[in-house]
């Protein structure tokens, strides 16, 4: 990973800080079957499992992330960049529910009634970074594909579906964010806390409230989804007049990212990065895919 220059204005350098591990299993399998007649189904399919943990740092004590938006995390024995922050308990509805509660320190304290409470993990009375745990993995149990085509006299019908499961996504836009640096609010905001007993999971929308920027569980998002990706429909015609000098003709329709099915907030459930920053949802419309559709005509001489 690049890592800061120790001198003066000389550049970030790429180098080696530790050992990382990945174990898992790959499989794949594949059926060729005549269903009927001229009917024949092609099936194939593939799963891969993973399990990645940091097996050594060459400078242990800067693996803890204190940046308000970003909970990954490199530690030895954990996954690479997973996310570290507190548990999210509800929120604060009132002063004497304030002072009912350990006492709140995350980013300077000075909760109010609206605030997200967080859990005491340690049990010391005192909400502090002491209480940060391993809050998600940015990376799978596993992901899977599956292909499907079939073929009947000049058509065939090609459909690919993908997904993966048991990672998580951390939500940092409306989550993280600094609320006065955005022009657009998320819609569930509609839903924040504005008076006793109004919300006890969206937080008070207000800039000035800094404790709920803290990496929690309030940010984190299930990863899993499946997805068709792609499906074709083609019919070729061999058989044409020699006066045409055409040998065979082809039209096909194609339409890639037709349907994704996931659970989390964002344009995609699939957030690229390096192993400190994966699974960062930031609400960029970078991360959303196009629904691409195709149509084509080939004709051979």
């Amino acid at each position: 990973m690049y890592v800061p220059s120790s001198s003066g204005n000389a550049l970030p350098r790429l180098t080696n800080v530790g050992d990382i591990e990945n174990k898992g299993f790959e499989f794949t399998a594949s059926w060729n079957q005549k269903l009927y007649k001229d009917l024949t189904l092609v099936a194939s399919g593939n799963l891969t499992t993973y399990k990645n943990k940091v097996l050594y740092l060459a400078n242990p004590n800067r693996n803890v992330s204190s940046s308000e938006q970003t909970p990954n995390q490199a530690e030895t024995g954990f996954p690479i960049g997973y996310f570290y922050g507190l548990i999210a308990d509800g929120i604060y509805q009132s002063y004497a529910d304030i002072l009912a509660s350990p006492v709140n320190t995350i980013n300077g304290g000075g909760v109010k009634p609206g605030d997200l409470k967080y859990r005491d993990l340690n049990g010391d009375g005192v909400i502090d970074d002491k209480d940060r745990t391993n809050i998600g993995n940015p990376t799978p149990d596993f992901t899977y594909g599956i292909n499907l085509a079939f073929h009947y006299k000049g058509f065939d019908l090609g459909i690919d579906f993908a997904g993966c499961y048991g990672n998580e996504i951390y939500r940092v836009w409306g989550t993280s964010e600094q609320k006065n640096s955005v022009y657009n609010y998320p819609k569930y905001y509609n839903e924040a806390w504005t008076a006793a007993g109004s919300s006890n999971w969206v937080p008070i929308v207000n800039s000035s409230h800094l404790v709920n920027r803290a990496p929690s569980t309030y940010g984190i998002e299930d990863g899993s989804y499946f997805r068709i990706r792609n499906l074709s429909l083609g019919y070729t015609l061999n058989k044409l007049p020699k006066m045409t000098g055409i040998k065979n003709l082809r039209l096909s329709f194609s339409v890639q990212n037709l349907k994704t099915w996931k659970h989390n907030l964002g344009y995609s459930p699939e957030f690229a990065g390096d192993a400190l920053g994966a699974g960062m949802d930031f609400g960029g419309a970078g991360s959303a895919l196009p629904r691409i559709m195709t149509v084509g005509l080939n004709v051979n001489f």
